[in-house]
């Protein structure tokens, strides 16, 4: 399967075990090429991306462009359909691919958002190169908790790792509120108790950075964690 702009291999590596099939890859592209053909955005990003690599920050003005892939069932047989919007209050950052998915088994959204750079030709393949990540759990549809973290593996695999701790039992932060926050809502799903706190009502899953040395990557994380998780009552990242 050929596409136009996107990056078959990286885009394979960042979504995986998510449930995107090659017709959503496909619908993905066409909706890139109609992008491309109102404001030639896809062609300067795929410039950069040859010109500067991944290890480089993709400066853009005017406010941010959000590019929305939903997958859903709809009468029982999956839908999908692909949206383009800006955040107003964000000035400068560069845009992003927001896939919006469902957990069926906790019946609870989930989101995975990615600079669409990544997700593009022009780079060089991401595996066996390091990533920072970010893994958000909504609580009681309310308080959104957040976890920073560096891999070579993939955000993904990282995320299951983490699942499984969880549910072995653990004193860690992240895993433990995962790992309650889980096992509340299965409880809520099959109506066993309603008593419970600390309800996993929505996650989101951030590629922060890709394509990076482990030097870069881990000074990428500190920054993070320094100023959106240590010390403050929503992070859970440990020192």
């Amino acid at each position: 399967m050929s596409f136009k702009y996107l990056n078959q291999e990286n885009f394979r590596y960042l979504c995986k075990d998510l449930t995107l099939a090659i017709s959503d890859m496909e619908m993905i592209d066409q909706s890139l090429q109609q992008l491309n053909g109102q404001m030639g955005l896809l062609d300067q990003i795929v410039s950069h991306n040859v010109s500067h690599g991944a290890n480089s920050t993709l400066e853009v003005d005017g406010a941010q462009i959000i590019m929305k892939f939903d997958k859903y069932l709809k009468d029982g047989r999956p839908f999908s359909t692909f949206t383009v919007g800006r955040k107003l209050d964000d000035l400068g950052l560069p845009p992003m691919m927001h896939i919006n998915l469902h957990s069926p088994a906790l019946n609870i959204p989930q989101r995975v958002e990615i600079p669409i750079r990544y997700l593009l030709k022009g780079l060089p393949p991401l595996t066996a190169t390091y990533m920072v990540y970010l893994h958000a759990l909504i609580i009681d549809e309310g308080e959104t908790f957040v976890y920073y973290g560096v891999t070579k593996r993939g955000w993904m695999r990282r995320f299951q790792e983490h699942v499984k701790l969880a549910m072995r039992g653990t004193h860690r932060r992240f895993p433990k509120l995962l790992g309650e926050s889980i096992k509340a809502r299965r409880a809520q799903v099959l109506g066993l108790n309603d008593d419970h706190q600390h309800i996993l009502t929505g996650s989101y899953h951030v590629v922060c950075a890709a394509g990076r040395t482990r030097v870069d990557a881990f000074e990428i994380e500190r920054y993070l964690i320094g100023k959106h998780s240590i010390g403050r009552q929503l992070g859970l990242n440990m020192i």
